[in-house]
């Protein structure tokens, strides 16, 4: 039985997957992508063999936070479209028996929200929406003193979640950038919010959500200090108890799933949850997963290189045995494409389809994103298009999905041709060698995704397990293992050589050659 624990799920970033007219909103006449341009490729979707589809955000957004920051919760960006495109996109996926899962960002907003506006000038009931603190004091030049030592995972004003609001005079809290401020779900009337922007977009059609940045919910009221490790592998980093994966966090999510089991097919959870990954922490943070509410999580297991793919799986496999709750990606929109990220400049055909196949044997979820069926690797300019103070509308250039090779632009798009080579989000010449169009033969890497996923669904690898990874291997180049079914009754042992060498090795007493950037499956 297919379940959004063991699903392969498709990820798609509205703004540059594709265009299709026929939106009453179109303020950009065709430069980004729209709902319109999703639901028009629901054929391309559905031959992938994927069972969900995860859009990012697509609602009115502030422009700094990459469609993360949002400015409006039960909206659509006009450039996106509008309710009805959105309940039609649901409408054409669930004909195709895919289900549709929507970013829900409840952590922070924008900073241009009328909710954080009002909670400045002190508006109930929104003086409470967020998380104002005091400072502890003021140092002999009148300077506020942060109240915590807790740190932002990416701040452009410096490294504290701490951000002092002069009109207030009071510090805000935030987790990431200081435009976009957290909301505070330690408050009930919070919550409450919340819970109707959750169902307005479950009967607007959605099967489930993914949770941004999760981990941070509700952080400690007391707002006490983070230990400090004293260990030499981890000195000065600190031991995140106080303000990420909090109990309030979790009784947040329960309020959240029974909302989802009230309606008749439930709604599903997967949420992105990060976790300090020392032994130490591991009990706790085991049985935090094992008594959440949400379905499934997405824990950056495998945003390494390929030397640090073992480590990651064993790390995660620890805290969740037979991954039960695991949705692994090796690429989306925080990431480096995985062409990239783990092959540099030496990519080739045969290691794109060997990353593919290995993450398609993990068990549990996993993620695709979009374009990684076609061994995109990353465009150019990549690093310009990571900056929180930029607008990805500006700069996300050749981020687009190349469709046609005989054209600029997007799949659908009615623009002229003048128009369409001028979009902002043209895919660059290296990014068109492997479009769509010109995939159409067998071996090529989009059809191999394909068949792939489709062997997924009818293999053990559907199932849940273990992996046992062997280690007596010299090549790092090599990942091996046997990759087990829930009940042990079914094994397969997989190699995936990465090298440019011959490799040679034994496995119960059988031994084994492979071909440089050649893998094996073997039923046991």
């Amino acid at each position: 039985m297919k379940t959004i624990n063991n699903e392969v799920i498709y990820q798609i970033y509205p703004l540059t997957f594709n265009y299709a007219p026929g939106s009453k909103t179109d303020p950009y006449k065709g430069s980004y992508g729209n709902l319109k341009g999703i639901t028009a490729m629901v054929d391309y979707v559905a031959s992938l063999n994927v069972d969900a589809i995860w859009i990012t955000p697509f609602y009115p957004w502030g422009a700094t936070g990459f469609g993360y920051d949002i400015t409006d919760y039960y909206g659509i960006d006009p450039m996106y479209g509008d309710l009805d495109d959105f309940k039609e996109l649901c409408d054409v996926y669930h004909s195709k028996g895919i289900r549709v899962i929507i970013d829900q960002v409840y952590n922070h907003c924008a900073e241009s929200h009328p909710w954080f506006q009002k909670s400045i000038d002190g508006v109930l009931p929104y003086k409470d929406y967020f998380i104002w603190v005091d400072a502890k004091g003021f140092d002999e030049d009148g300077n506020p003193i942060l109240p915590n030592n807790w740190e932002a995972i990416w701040n452009s004003h410096g490294k504290s979640v701490w951000e002092w609001n002069e009109k207030r005079k009071q510090f805000y809290m935030h987790s990431f950038d200081y435009s976009m401020p957290n909301l505070n779900l330690n408050n009930p009337v919070v919550q409450d919010e919340i819970l109707k922007i959750a169902k307005h977009w479950f009967d607007l059609g959605a099967d489930g959500f993914r949770l941004d940045a999760a981990t941070h919910y509700a952080p400690d009221p007391l707002f006490r200090d983070n230990p400090v490790y004293k260990s030499r592998k981890n000195k000065g980093k600190q031991n995140r108890l106080y303000d990420v994966n909090t109990k309030g966090g979790e009784d947040f999510l329960n309020r959240l799933k029974e909302l989802c089991c009230s309606y008749e097919t439930p709604k599903t959870l997967l949420a992105e949850y990060w976790y300090n990954k020392s032994k130490r922490d591991v009990k706790r943070i085991r049985k935090l997963f094992d008594d959440s509410a949400c379905d499934a999580f997405f824990t950056g297991a495998l945003n390494g290189d390929i030397h640090d793919f073992k480590r990651c799986v064993k790390d995660d496999l620890n805290v969740i045995p037979y991954a039960k709750k695991i949705n692994w990606a090796f690429s989306n929109h925080d990431l480096e494409r995985v062409a990239s990220r783990m092959f540099k400049d030496n990519q080739t055909l045969n290691k794109k389809k060997m990353v593919m196949h290995l993450l398609l044997s993990l068990p549990g979820s996993v993620c695709i994103y979009q374009g990684e069926e076609l061994g995109l690797s990353n465009p150019k300019d990549f690093e310009k298009c990571k900056h929180p103070e930029c607008d990805p509308r500006d700069i996300w250039r050749n981020f687009g999905m190349p469709w046609d090779a005989g054209r600029a632009g997007f799949a659908m798009s009615d623009a002229k041709d003048d128009v369409v080579r001028n979009m902002a989000l043209q895919p660059d010449d290296e990014q068109f060698k492997l479009a769509v169009s010109n995939q159409d033969f067998s071996g090529s890497m989009l059809n191999e995704t394909r068949r792939m996923i489709k062997m997924r669904k009818s293999s053990l690898f559907n199932d849940f397990g273990n992996i046992c990874f062997i280690d007596d291997i010299e090549n790092d180049d090599v990942i091996a293992f046997v990759r087990t079914s829930s009940n042990l009754k079914k094994s397969v042992l997989l190699v995936y050589n990465f090298s440019q060498s011959l490799v040679n090795f034994s496995y119960l007493g059988e031994n084994y050659v492979l071909s440089a950037e050649s893998m094996m499956q073997k039923e046991l």
